[in-house]
């Protein structure tokens, strides 16, 4: 499974490339405003309060590693999902999502790097070369991207059939990991849920109430308000756990608990507040046709 992981999320993100365009990265020119805050939000508020409920909860080891680790991690598909459900601002959410993918590639290794020296554990590997991890990181994510992209132009109705299949084969990854996992730990995983769940949901909880935050404070509308939260509230848990279970980069099973755990709460937490917000939507609507 550790080696079958890189290849899962590598596929996911040629998949997402075939459906991206040069114009979804030069966006941020057209949505300035909007794309620096939610940026802003996810590549340095996030870790900033991933690393604060860290010092405040008191967590250090795996636990801490595994918080800061998804919290460095982009937005991933599953955001852009969202943000269509909660009727969003889908070209604001994918915006975000491909100009974070880029630029985590060389902020995560630093800034998790620094991570372990602060929170100390014999258990971890304390360096990952930044090279190395910032080779491997773009060997996933931006060069699978970027092949999508070109088969795209160059084939659009190749890459229109071809990435509905790639998505649903990669809809079983996170569950295929969980299960590995629930396995070698010899089902001591759910014992970790309970004792996990709850600082994943408060992290997922308060990482959307930024998002919201930051986008109320700039000014921005409704829509895309609610698309910075669900940006700066759902990120790629995947990556998160292809880089801790990686035998190329952490090799640690236990680390990627965390984000593990994170994937299923997430998704949970985001159907019902994408529920929420198109329930009142509709009763907005129905108010201004009365």
């Amino acid at each position: 499974m550790s080696y079958f992981a890189p290849i899962m999320l590598t596929s996911l993100m040629f998949g997402m490339g075939l459906s991206l365009k040069v114009a979804d990265f030069s966006r941020v020119f057209t949505l300035p405003k909007a794309a620096l805050t939610g940026l802003i939000g996810q590549l340095l508020l996030l870790p900033l309060l991933g690393f604060g409920l860290c010092v405040v909860l008191d967590l250090n080891g795996i636990v801490a590693i595994g918080i800061m680790l998804l919290t460095l991690c982009p937005g991933g598909v599953l955001s852009n999902m969202f943000t269509l459900i909660g009727r969003g601002d889908l070209a604001l959410s994918v915006t975000m999502t491909s100009i974070s993918s880029l630029v985590t590639v060389f902020t995560l290794p630093f800034v998790l790097n620094l991570s372990l020296l602060f929170f100390d554990n014999n258990s971890i590997q304390l360096s990952l070369p930044f090279l190395k991890t910032a080779s491997q990181i773009m060997m996933m994510t931006i060069i699978p991207v970027s092949i999508g992209m070109f088969v795209l132009h160059k084939a659009p109705q190749f890459a229109e059939n071809s990435r509905k299949w790639v998505r649903r084969g990669c809809n079983v990854f996170l569950p295929l990991v969980i299960l590995s996992i629930v396995v070698k730990n010899d089902g001591a995983w759910f014992q970790d849920f309970m004792k996990l769940g709850a600082i994943t949901v408060l992290l997922n909880v308060l990482s959307i109430l930024l998002g919201f935050g930051l986008g109320k404070l700039a000014g921005l509308d409704f829509k895309k308000v609610r698309t910075l939260s669900i940006e700066v509230g759902a990120q790629n848990a995947m990556l998160g756990v292809t880089i801790a279970i990686s035998p190329f980069l952490m090799n640690n099973a236990e680390v990627a608990l965390v984000p593990s755990i994170y994937g299923i709460t997430m998704v949970a937490i985001l159907w019902g507040y994408t529920a929420i917000v198109g329930y009142r939507d509709d009763r907005r609507a129905a108010l201004v046709e009365c």
